[in-house]
């Protein structure tokens, strides 16, 4: 039976809205098919030659191999990462451009540093936590602390505090060390240095007592025998790092990380962002990219976007509540 004029006027116009309905989802899926198309630039708020570059570099070059394209590392340093963070916003989101930031550029800096205008919900969406590095509670060889308890109690009996060096008020390691003495109950003399060489030197000729660093600023120093390391803040016992203790078993909520993210601008299209995850993701567990990886002194801990952005929810409130108690304001 043939249709009426206005029937098959009608069908076929279903038809045609039926397919153009599925063309935004087929043109997504063929985008990521094809992508990357061009290089790709990862823009890295360190300078050239520290752990994090070393480690996106050599991931780069795994994922230049299986896109068959550049990998561009573009070295942003300074601003505790706000460079680096506003050159990620300053590229267009056509999915060439992405970040591999410190997580204190995110949960940090917004709350220290005047200025900043980047919020992270809102300008960026989370790709892969990359890797973690555990700061490390290190004393002098030479130390009259054997454990972490023994080093809590003197500090409990001292009450002008004990001095703990780091690399700068509002830093990581200044936080971290702050966390430790807000969940222990001691009272720490805080001893703020430009940088992780000075509060090595300050720490190793005995002006202060302990430094909060990670592992690959103090290791050279604990494998040469001029320094101890107490207790590791890291949240598991990582390989190759069996032999420290957790700080979390002696002072529980004492958990500290730097760590390193991928993330990407907002407007990305999801399918490119869902494949860079996988590929990088299956690039970070390559038993060479890992063995790099724990020469940095960094631990690989991919996951999904979602995962991220749960991480990044519960370190932003951690050291929210730290920089309220010790009253530290943008400046």
């Amino acid at each position: 039976m043939s249709l009426k004029p206005s029937r098959r006027a009608a069908l076929v116009c279903a038809i045609a809205l039926s397919f153009l309905g599925t063309m935004p989802l087929a043109t997504a899926q063929g985008t990521a098919a094809k992508w990357p198309q061009q290089a790709v630039r990862f823009v890295v708020p360190f300078p050239a030659g520290s752990a994090p570059d070393v480690l996106i570099r050599h991931v780069g070059a795994k994922l230049g191999e299986k896109w068959g394209q550049g990998v561009i590392v573009d070295n942003k340093p300074g601003g505790s990462g706000v460079i680096g963070m506003n050159a990620i916003l300053a590229a267009p989101a056509d999915g060439y451009t992405f970040g591999f930031v410190q997580g204190s550029a995110i949960s940090v800096a917004p709350s220290t540093i005047k200025g900043v205008t980047y919020d992270f919900n809102r300008d960026y969406v989370p790709v892969t936590l990359a890797a973690v590095a555990p700061f490390m509670l290190a004393v002098p060889a030479n130390s009259p602390y054997k454990t972490l308890a023994d080093f809590i109690a003197a500090a409990r009996a001292k009450p002008q505090g004990i001095e703990v060096a780091d690399n700068g008020r509002g830093t990581a390691p200044h936080l971290a060390s702050a966390l430790l003495g807000l969940q222990s109950g001691a009272q720490f003399l805080e001893v703020h240095y430009p940088g992780g060489a000075q509060a090595m030197q300050a720490t190793l000729g005995g002006q202060t007592q302990m430094m909060v660093e990670t592992y690959n600023v103090v290791a050279g120093n604990v494998q040469g025998g001029r320094m101890r390391v107490l207790a590791s803040m890291g949240d598991r016992v990582e390989a190759g790092l069996e032999q420290f203790p957790l700080a979390s078993k002696t002072v529980p909520g004492a958990v500290a990380h730097g760590w390193f993210a991928v993330i990407a601008k907002k407007g990305v299209d999801p399918q490119v962002l869902a494949k860079l995850n996988k590929d990088m993701n299956e690039a970070l567990l390559l038993p060479d990219v890992v063995a790099k990886s724990r020469e940095l002194g960094t631990y690989p801990r991919p996951g999904t976007p979602e995962q991220l952005a749960r991480y990044i929810a519960d370190d932003r409130k951690t050291w929210q509540d730290v920089l309220d108690k010790l009253n530290i304001k943008p400046e």
